[in-house]
């Protein structure tokens, strides 16, 4: 970039290249190489102090400054197109408070369906309950969702409810008189058997009312014996489905 037309000349400006690089502030952590290694930015200068004249030593103090100034130059140019680029994917977007409510992308979370997708691009809107830096957020997930609540703003997008009311909030649990929590069970998407012996189990895929299919969990019979009707229409709908 910085050489001459026939490119003989990029070997003598390496040395440049790498101490205006290292001379450098840099965005990260505002301050340059030579800056947190020596504590200070090494001078550059050119010239000479001797009284002889020396042709060479001054056309070669000419070159080396020039090419400095080329290459400070084209790496500010550099810096400035890669905030540029970093910026465009990084706008601003509505920002998130605790309190409001956040889609979840569906990224890096792993679920039972055949294809991601077809799967849904976003779950949720989930409640965020606290913030952790700058650039992350602690979700109230439903209890199905065995994983670690804290994500990065950009798998969030701020949650606006709908001006029509088509979006209905998830249900609260069911108290029952033991005073446990009982959710309700929508449907059954799914079947298998757990375990081997005297602790083989039939377990049931379930839709929970209420709930987005990142909610969808598997549970044992036992957690189902209320759903009965839902576990009927399973098994009419896939006769060969284990457990019919």
């Amino acid at each position: 970039m910085f050489g001459n037309h026939c490119q003989s000349d990029w070997v003598a400006l390496l040395p440049l290249a790498e101490f205006a690089l290292n001379n450098l502030k840099q965005t990260s952590t505002g301050k340059s190489p030579f800056q947190i290694c020596y504590g200070y930015n090494p001078r550059f200068l050119v010239g000479q102090k001797s009284d002889k004249v020396v042709p060479n030593a001054d056309k070669h103090a000419e070159f080396l400054e020039k090419g400095y100034d080329e290459v400070k130059a084209a790496l500010s140019l550099s810096q400035e197109r890669m905030k540029y680029f970093y910026d465009q994917r990084h706008k601003d977007k509505d920002e998130i408070q605790v309190g409001d409510k956040a889609w979840l992308s569906h990224q890096n979370i792993s679920t039972d369906r055949p294809s991601m997708k077809l799967s849904h691009k976003k779950l949720g809107p989930y409640l965020v309950i606290e913030r952790i830096g700058s650039h992350a957020y602690k979700l109230q997930l439903p209890h199905t969702m065995r994983i670690h609540p804290v994500f990065h703003i950009n798998l969030l997008t701020k949650f606006h409810p709908d001006p029509h009311g088509r979006n209905p909030p998830q249900p609260a649990p069911i108290i029952t008189k033991e005073g446990e929590e009982e959710y309700e069970v929508e449907k059954i998407l799914d079947s298998k058997w757990k375990g081997r012996g005297k602790t083989r189990k039939l377990w049931y895929l379930v839709k929970w009312k209420g709930y987005d299919e990142g909610s969808n969990s598997w549970e044992p019979i036992d957690n189902v014996a209320n759903a009965k009707e839902a576990k009927e229409e399973f098994h009419k709908e896939y006769p060969d489905a284990v457990g019919a």
